[in-house]
């Protein structure tokens, strides 16, 4: 037998032992513990709570796994604040810290002490324990939300001016975490909240570059607000390079592309700046079509077509605006420009029976005669 078969045979024979003692090997979770835990499911889902919370307490006391017993310790103190039942509910997160300081269930449940302190106790205290868990924790589920209360708690008592102390004091904490970029762009929204637009769009430029995708969770935020406020300051080209920054982190799929949150918006927002601020019609179309044909799964590309079609038809070009609006009916038909399309173009055909009976709402009208587009 060639060396190259007998590796062959062996993998195979040990594919099949593993296949065969899988299930046999696999940890034991316990009769007791199952049984206990399913007790306390059905009473704490039928809203038995401190009889869900005994149940609990005896499947964390006959569970097999460190994992199953700090999950029924967690139950249990869930259910302990079912029924209110602070003080007991506490203890039961306590236990699981002493038994589990480093568990998979003791950062969670230092964020629920935080809570419950905040919420049943003393708020400072509380608010500070919320602090310390996030700065342990900046990783954790629930970190992100935890920084956003604890910058909203010092806005609401100080305003902006505040929430700045407090993030220039404790920001630095979270440098080179997960918080990392959340600290920069809630920074750059305090700094706009208290009067510092331009401070605020550096920040924000700088917190989008530090996180390029697909390293930061608010990249895209980011760069949308930075163009808002470049827009807003008289800078339509500088807000324009920000949405293109975004758009161009846009990848390619087979079937298309990967379109993050914000995409059809940004490339909205383009085609109104050299519509609105530049007058760069021809622009302004072509960006407007962008979104259409780029953006297959986007709710606006009807807007994007029926904002093109009366950009054609307000310069005159009835074979184009035509075009357009047929392109909404044809591929768009459950578009509410749809049935509006004839009042771009009237040579297009009569819309079907039912359709007849839904007409053109009055505030399209309005806009198509002059009023302003939302």
């Amino acid at each position: 037998m060639s060396r190259r078969a007998g590796s062959a045979a062996a993998t195979a024979l040990a594919l099949a032992l593993a296949a065969l003692l899988g299930p046999a090997c696999a940890p034991a979770r316990g009769d007791a513990y199952l049984a206990a835990m399913a007790a306390g499911q059905r009473a704490y889902h039928a809203g038995r709570y401190r009889e869900a919370a005994r149940s609990f307490d005896g499947a964390a006391s006959r569970a097999l796994l460190v994992k199953d017993r700090d999950e029924a310790r967690l139950m249990q103190a869930r259910a302990f604040e079912r029924a209110e039942a602070w003080a007991e509910a506490r203890a039961s997160y306590e236990r699981l810290l002493a038994d589990s300081p480093r568990g998979p269930r003791s950062a969670r449940a230092e964020f629920e002490l935080a809570d419950l302190e905040i919420e049943h106790g003393d708020a400072d205290a509380g608010h500070a324990e919320l602090l310390a868990a996030t700065r342990r924790h900046p990783s954790h589920g629930l970190a992100r939300n935890a920084l956003k209360r604890l910058i909203r708690r010092e806005e609401d008592r100080g305003g902006a001016a505040g929430a700045l102390a407090w993030l220039r004091q404790h920001g630095p904490a979270f440098r080179g975490t997960a918080l990392d970029q959340d600290v920069a762009y809630h920074t750059a929204l305090q700094l706009e909240q208290s009067g510092d637009r331009e401070g605020a769009l550096r920040a924000l430029v700088a917190a989008a570059r530090a996180h390029p995708y697909p390293a930061g969770n608010l990249t895209d935020d980011a760069l949308f607000r930075a163009a808002e406020l470049a827009a807003a300051l008289g800078r339509p080209e500088e807000a324009i390079g920000y949405l293109r920054e975004m758009l161009a982190a846009r990848e390619s799929a087979v079937t298309g592309s990967y379109d993050r949150g914000r995409f059809d918006d940004a490339q909205l927002m383009i085609a109104r700046l050299y519509r609105d601020a530049l007058g760069d019609r021809a622009a302004a179309r072509r960006e407007l079509r962008k979104l259409y044909t780029d953006h297959p799964a986007s709710i606006l590309r009807d807007d994007a077509l029926w904002a093109e079609a009366k950009l054609w038809r307000e310069d005159g070009r009835a074979e184009e605006a035509c075009a357009t609006a047929a392109l909404i009916t044809r591929e768009l038909p459950d578009s509410r420009y749809a049935r509006c399309a004839r009042a771009i173009c009237p040579s297009l055909p009569e819309p079907e029976a039912g359709e007849r009976k839904r007409p053109c709402a009055d505030y399209i009208l309005r806009e198509l005669d002059g009023g302003k587009e939302r």
